[in-house]
């Protein structure tokens, strides 16, 4: 009997499409207050027995988001923290921290609609350059508490220029207008099939924080 009531409990997980058996005297409990489970009511039901990870989070995010999504689970792992709005790294690659958004941040000089993807460097801005760097791109992102400059774009290569750039108008190597026309013509150039090393990785020296520094 105690084998029947196991595979009883089995066929009926199988039957609803769950991975793992749930008692049934749960299942039996659920019919037991309506005698008809509507589909709607089925689904709930499902839902409240699922474990969410970050991939079945994404699954119902906008496809422009999901592909973002996946390539960074593809190239740094699973993130450290997920929820239904943002998956998040920390320490990933030359990143203090990395985050994919569902929704777009319409803003900057790029893509409006498709800036999912935020990652943060350690690099102190002084105080002077902020507003500077803002005027540059709205999307730029300088936290004094933290000791971090972000750039929030479609892609990570994108932030990588931002990045580059904003670094030599801190710097003063570049002034502002003479910044926002080479961004643009980079750009450009990019989209032709043309590469940059502004666009392969950051070209000044910015560390993940460790507990030690």
């Amino acid at each position: 009997m105690k084998g029947m009531r196991a595979n009883t409990g089995c066929c009926l997980c199988a039957a609803l499409g769950l991975a793992a058996p749930i008692p049934v005297l749960t299942l039996v409990k659920a019919r037991a207050q309506s005698p008809v489970l509507l589909e709607s009511e089925a689904e709930a039901f499902l839902e409240s027995t699922s474990v969410k990870t970050a991939e079945t989070i994404i699954q119902g995010w906008p496809s422009s988001s999901r592909l973002v999504a996946h390539a960074m689970i593809a190239r740094y792992g699973k993130p450290l923290r997920f929820s239904e709005d943002a998956l998040t790294w920390y320490n990933n690659g030359p990143w203090q921290r990395t985050v994919v958004h569902r929704n777009s941040w319409p803003h900057g000089l790029g893509d409006g609609d498709k800036n999912f993807l935020e990652q943060a460097v350690a690099y102190r801005v002084p105080d002077n350059k902020v507003d500077e760097l803002k005027r540059f791109d709205p999307r730029l992102e300088a936290d004094p508490v933290a000791a971090e400059l972000s750039s929030r774009s479609e892609s990570e290569s994108a932030n990588f220029l931002a990045l580059n750039v904003a670094e030599e108008i801190i710097t003063g190597r570049r002034g502002l207008e003479a910044a926002r026309v080479f961004y643009l013509n980079t750009a450009r150039l990019a989209a032709a099939g043309k590469g940059s090393s502004y666009y392969d990785g950051l070209l000044f020296d910015a560390r993940p924080q460790t507990e030690n520094d």
